[in-house]
């Protein structure tokens, strides 16, 4: 028994659907940041600690870029806490001081955070609250042009 034509063309809009919002749904779990936002994050990370020691030891902070290289993804997934949403990722990197022969092997965790319009990204760090139970964090915001 055959169908009339109109049901093969309904049957060719729900397929079409059905592959529209499977791409839809694919692209929503890629949450993934690029590559370059994760090196860049990476950096922020180690200057903002390097920063920490030297303030609390009385030394001048860092001010040289440290080069990264060799990132290694191993974890990566979403959390929400306290009603923030963050792309948790966790790995391993090499990472290297300007003018320094030694390159350092580093495990590595990031909390990520994308822009309110998806258009850009921002490295997560917590902090301690001030007795209370809420968690607090800095956001350094990734991706901006170097003037």
């Amino acid at each position: 028994m055959s169908f009339p034509f109109p049901f093969a063309s309904i049957g060719r809009n729900i397929s079409s659907l059905f592959l529209i919002s499977l791409l839809l749904i694919s692209c929503s779990w890629n949450s993934q940041p690029p590559r370059n936002i994760v090196i860049e994050a990476l950096q922020a990370q180690i200057i903002a600690t390097q920063t920490s020691i030297s303030e609390s030891l009385g030394l001048d902070p860092m001010t040289n870029i440290p080069k990264v290289s060799r990132v290694r993804v191993t974890h990566h997934d979403e959390v929400q806490v306290e009603g923030e949403r963050f792309v948790h990722l966790e790995g391993s990197f090499d990472w290297q001081l300007p003018q320094d022969s030694i390159r350092v092997d580093s495990a590595f965790e990031l909390y990520l955070q994308r822009g309110q319009r998806g258009d850009g990204w921002s490295l997560a760090r917590p902090v301690g609250g001030q007795g209370d139970d809420v968690q607090h964090w800095l956001l350094y915001p990734l991706g901006l042009p170097v003037s």
